[in-house]
């Protein structure tokens, strides 16, 4: 106000004072007091100092001469008063800004308009048997109503935000306290009520409102029984219908009515049981139609489950279209495709099958839901045409067998529900003709194979794991002496006696075997077993034997003949031989002289040779007793490469032998036959080995016996010889052999002794790198071919 600082009588700024107190009801007292301190002016009193400042305000008065525009300190009250003093002090500034006086006003909370509010909560809250109080910055009480303690310091619990405590009256009872700061200025609200009195209220106040949540909870659950009544009845009618369904009753029709949630529910519910209904039927026909292709491997019985079950869509005719290469007897002829139907239409639409059939070779599914629409058939004017039709084709694992189609005598749509029942029933009629197929292939190869095995001369006879008879052919039967019907399933051991025969049945071996079986009318077969494997699984054993009753007879006719012609030559080559080198004695001959009469030895030595070595063929074949005997093996190894070292190094050939320490050193043979076996089989690696090359001659130990291995680096042997090597005057077909001389039954004598000690010989070779001669020898002969002799050593 400017007239503070431009009137300078006191009468006129006690006017100015009065006049500002009496406009504002907010102070009680306004005094005016120049920069220095002095009273200028006051009202309602005059005089500053008599209004007994307190000190606080007395050092606010200072700190306004050093420029403070605005303090404001509490005080205590007046006496008889019964809330503290506020007092405001203000710097009074002239136009040029300079300190010209300080106004101070003092105002109690007591009689303050803005305070009253906040003075009457406290006072009701002390009505209420509670506390209230107001705090100033410093916790000094400035209202309490007792007025006790003003003034005082508060000594309870405080906080910078508001919050509850629980604190111990000074009576000893428990009480709750609530402290609030002022929003806008540092002072606060403490409001203390005993925990009774709060226990009261609260009791007071959930009293009532209990008894009407009470009332309310009655009158809701009446309301709700009465409203659930309905509810609960539709439900229970649902429940019903549900038990219905899942008994499998779903003939019964729910009831729908109502447009609220339940209404909603029993059409779900309806439609839920029709759904399932249909569903249900169309299984038990998938069924059926499954049942029917499973129970018939004929493609018109098979598929008649089929047919009826596409009838059940409302079709008027449904037809199955086989592609000829889909039945095993019309692959490659120019026959029509076979077709089955069904329905009442089915034959009078019969003539639509070669042309759907065509449609269905470019994809997977025709369907016409118009045919009056859509021209894509031709149909003669004086023929029926089906308003609607769907076709679907036949195929499994990538064959082509057909098609399958349904038509209408209307227009249809078709929904997806049928299209895909409709392509379950297209693949169980391919899967139908799959097996008709695969079942009259078999059929064809079974007759095949029968009239084969019934048309040829020689008997087969097959075994599966367990050693029983699968199959015989009327051969078979014919030597065997029993019915091959009678004997299908039963163990070789009841189907045959012969022990040769039985040996090569039963046998594990993964080899093919061979044995002679000699029947107890004379015939003599050659038996030959070989594995039937199939993805690496054995399946049985095949057994061929084949009648060498006349070529038994005539190689012993051919052998009796050789052995007396052998016999008889003899005698005239060793008289040739003599006379032809007394030659020399008679007279002194001439180079040319000397050159026939070597010829001629060397002749009649070839000839002897030939002469004896079809003598020991003759009688090794002839089963002679061998002359059994405990034998060194290391002994006879050593003897044949001792007596073929010479020639082995007139070629330049390295000759060595191999025999492991672990080997076993003896074995039962006849040991003039094993040395001349081993002798051949050395001899011959010698002689097609070129100079420079190397024989090996090594005995290993072998599960069957003791194995001499004759390994060579000569010119080997072609693949076509393998098979006859070891036949009699049998030589083989390369130039390189044909040039070393020789008369064809050295390995054919190796054979015989190996067999006749009841072993074998094998060979393996590559033609230019080599070859690896095998002699199997057993280690011990049986009982009565052992006859007593001494061990032979080295001599």
């Amino acid at each position: 106000d400017a007239r503070l600082y431009t009137e300078t009588s006191p009468t006129g700024l006690t006017e100015i004072l009065s006049q500002d107190l009496r406009s504002v009801p907010f102070f009680r007292q306004l005094y005016l007091l120049d920069e220095s301190g002095n009273t200028l002016a006051g009202y309602p009193l005059g005089n500053y100092n008599a209004s007994h400042p307190p000190p606080e305000e007395l050092m606010g008065i200072e700190l306004a001469m050093h420029g403070v525009p605005i303090q404001n300190y509490t005080a205590p009250p007046v006496e008889g008063e019964t809330a503290a003093q506020v007092s405001f002090l203000a710097t009074v500034v002239d136009e040029d800004a300079q300190v010209t006086g300080i106004l101070i006003g003092r105002t109690d909370l007591a009689s303050n308009p803005f305070t009253q509010p906040v003075l009457n909560s406290i006072r009701n809250i002390v009505g209420a048997d509670g506390e209230g109080m107001l705090l100033d910055n410093k916790g000094r009480i400035l209202f309490d109503p007792s007025a006790a303690h003003l003034m005082e310091t508060y000594t309870g619990k405080t906080s910078e935000s508001a919050a509850f405590f629980d604190e111990v009256a000074p009576d000893g009872t428990r009480r709750l306290v609530y402290y609030q700061p002022v929003v806008g200025h540092p002072w606060s609200v403490v409001l203390a009520v005993p925990a009774r009195r709060a226990q009261q209220m609260a009791l007071n106040i959930a009293a009532p409102l209990l008894g009407m949540v009470v009332i309310l909870f009655v009158i809701g659950v009446a309301l709700l029984r009465l409203g659930l009544r309905v509810v609960t009845a539709s439900l229970q009618t649902l429940a019903a219908e549900a038990n219905r369904i899942s008994s499998g009753q779903l003939d019964h029709r729910l009831q729908v009515e109502g447009e609220d949630e339940i209404g909603q529910l029993r059409r779900t519910f309806e439609h839920m049981r029709v759904s399932l209904k249909e569903r249900l039927e169309e299984l038990n026909r998938l069924l059926l139609v499954s049942q029917g292709v499973a129970s018939s491997l004929e493609i018109e019985e098979a598929v008649q489950p089929v047919l009826e079950a596409a009838l059940s869509t409302g079709a008027s005719s449904v037809r199955m279209v086989l592609s000829p290469a889909a039945i095993p007897e019309l692959e490659g002829e120019t026959l029509p495709a076979k077709s089955l139907g069904m329905g009442v239409a089915s034959d009078t639409y019969a003539y639509l099958d070669d042309q759907i059939l065509g449609l269905a070779r470019h994809q997977e599914r025709v369907m016409l839901n118009n045919l009056a629409r859509i021209r894509v058939l031709n149909t003669p004017p004086d023929c029926a045409r089906p308003d609607a039709l769907l076709a679907l084709v036949l195929r499994h694992e990538s064959l082509h067998y057909g098609i399958l189609w349904v038509a209408f005598e209307q227009p249809h749509p078709f929904t997806e529900d049928e299209i895909r029942f409709l392509v379950t029933l297209a693949g169980q009629a391919a899967l139908a003709a799959a097996n008709a197929r695969l079942f009259q292939s078999a059929e064809i190869g079974r007759q095949r194979l029968a009239g084969i095995l019934a048309s040829t001369p020689d008997p087969v006879l097959v075994t599966d794991p367990q050693n029983r008879l699968l199959l015989a052919n009327p051969a078979a039967s014919e030597v065997l002496g029993r019915q091959t019907e009678q004997s299908r399933g039963l163990p070789v051991e009841r189907v045959t006696a012969q022990a040769d025969l039985l040996r090569l049945l039963r046998s594990t071996s993964e080899e093919k075997q061979s044995a002679e079986v000699t029947l107890p009318d004379g015939r003599i077969f050659l038996a030959t077993t070989s594995l039937v494997m199939s993805e690496g699984r054995r399946l049985g054993r095949v057994c061929v034997l084949r009648d060498i009753t006349h070529f038994k007879e005539l190689d012993s006719l051919k052998s009796e003949f050789v052995a007396t012609v052998s016999h008889d030559l003899r005698s005239p080559l060793t008289l040739m031989r003599g006379y032809a080198t007394m030659l020399e004695m008679v007279g002194e001959l001439n180079d040319q002289q000397n050159g026939y009469v070597k010829k001629i030895v060397t002749a009649v030595e070839n000839m002897s040779r030939l002469v004896n070595n079809l003598l020991d063929l003759g009688r090794i074949e002839a089963g002679v007793d061998l002359q059994v005997e405990t034998v060194l093996v290391h002994d006879v190894v050593e003897r044949v490469a001792g007596a073929l070292q010479l020639q082995a190094a007139q070629k330049h050939i390295q000759l060595t032998t191999d025999i492991p320490s672990e080997t076993v050193p003896l074995i039962e043979a006849d040991q003039g036959l094993l040395q001349q076996a081993l002798h051949n089989l050395v001899e011959n690696a010698i002689k097609y080995t070129e100079s420079g090359g190397r024989v090996v001659v090594k005995v290993i130990a072998h599960a069957e016996g003791m194995v001499f291995q004759v390994t060579d680096t000569g010119i080997g042997v072609s693949p076509v010889d393998l098979p006859r090597l070891f036949e009699k005057f049998y030589r083989g077909v390369q130039r390189e052999s044909k040039k070393q001389p020789g008369t064809g039954l050295g390995l054919a004598i190796v054979k015989s002794i190996a067999e006749r000690h009841g072993g074998r010989v094998w060979v393996e070779s590559q033609l230019g790198v080599g070859s690896k001669f095998y002699m199997l020898v057993p280690l011990r002969q049986p009982k009565q071919d052992i006859k007593p002799a001494g061990v032979k050593t080295r001599t």
